[in-house]
C-alpha cells in the first residue's frame, strides 16, 4: 500500500518538502507520496486527530505556524522538542504522535556545508518561534561564543532565553542584531511576501557579517538581496531543508 506523508502549514504554497521527498521516493523506489496539507491556525489538533485514522499515513512535516502547537499535542517528544517547545516532524504511534525537531541541525549543517565556521561566533536570531528555537539549540551545541535573540513578542523571546541559558554556559542576550554579530539570522516568515518589511536592519551589521534566512520561497528574499547589495555574505533558506531531509527520512522509518 502506498505510504502517504504530508506537510502541514498555513500558508502552504511556499513549501519545498513535497518536491524534495517525492523525488527521493522515485529515486529510491519507495512506494510513497508527500502532499501539502493546508491547515488553518486553531485547527491543528482536529486535523491531527482525523489523520491518525488514516492507516497508511507515515508521518507529517510541520511548518509555520504550527510547530509549537504540534509540540504541545505530541505524546512522546525528543529532548530538542522539550527544550524548544516546538516540533517540525511528527509520526503516529500507538498512543498518539511522536515529535522531533530537525530545523536547527538542518540550518547548522547547511552553514557548515557552505564553509561557514560557527564555533566561537556571535550569532543573532530574529524570531523565537519553532525555527528560531531549533536553530538556537543547534548553535549552542556548536560552541558559539554569544547568542542574541529578538522577537516582536517580547515574552516569547524572554521565555526562550530562559530555557536556553541552562543548556550552555554562554551569554544569551535579548537584543536586535548589530555590528557585534558575526551571523544574523531571520527565523521569521517575513520575506515570503514581496511587501513584507525586513526582519532587521541590515545597515546595523558589520561589513564582515553573514546574513542567513529560513524563508525558502522566494529563494532570494529581499533581506538577502539587501545584504548582497551591501557586500555581505548570505545563506538561502533552502539549505535548512536540504540538510535535514535524511534525518526526517530516518525519523519516518523509511528504507533507503
Amino acid at each position: 500500500m502506498t505510504k502517504v506523508f504530508g506537510i502541514v502549514g498555513d500558508p502552504i504554497d511556499q513549501v519545498r518538502s513535497p518536491s524534495v521527498f517525492n523525488a527521493l521516493f522515485r529515486e529510491r523506489n519507495v512506494d510513497a507520496v508527500m502532499v501539502p496539507l493546508h491547515v488553518r491556525p486553531g485547527d491543528l489538533a482536529a486535523a491531527l486527530e482525523g489523520l491518525r485514522r488514516v492507516d497508511n499515513l507515515g508521518g507529517l512535516i510541520i511548518t509555520v505556524p504550527h510547530k509549537m502547537a504540534a509540540a504541545s499535542i505530541a505524546f512522546k517528544s525528543s529532548w530538542r522538542v522539550s527544550v524548544a517547545h516546538a516540533a517540525n516532524a511528527v509520526r503516529p504511534v500507538d498512543d498518539g504522535w511522536e515529535a522531533d525537531l530537525f530545523d536547527g541541525e538542518g540550518f547548522a549543517r547547511g552553514m557548515e556545508a557552505a564553509g561557514y565556521v560557527l564555533r566561537g561566533k556571535s550569532c543573532a536570531i530574529v524570531g523565537c518561534g519553532g525555527a528560531g528555537a531549533a536553530i538556537a539549540l543547534a548553535l549552542l551545541e556548536r560552541d558559539i561564543e554569544q547568542l542574541c535573540l529578538w522577537d516582536s513578542d517580547g515574552s516569547r523571546c524572554e521565555s526562550l532565553a530562559a530555557r536556553l541559558r541552562p543548556a550552555r554556559d554562554i551569554e544569551v542576550a535579548v537584543r536586535a542584531p548589530n555590528d557585534r554579530d558575526d551571523i544574523a539570522i531571520n527565523a521569521t516568515p517575513l520575506g515570503m511576501d514581496a511587501g513584507d518589511p525586513l526582519p532587521f536592519r541590515v545597515e546595523q551589521l558589520g561589513s564582515t557579517a553573514i546574513v542567513a534566512d529560513v524563508v525558502m520561497k522566494p529563494p532570494k528574499t529581499r533581506l538577502l538581496e539587501v545584504a548582497s547589495q551591501r557586500g555581505l555574505r548570505t545563506q538561502e533558506g533552502r539549505h535548512m531543508l536540504d540538510n535535514q531531509v535524511e534525518s526526517i527520512w530516518e525519523f519516518f522509518g523509511l528504507r533507503r
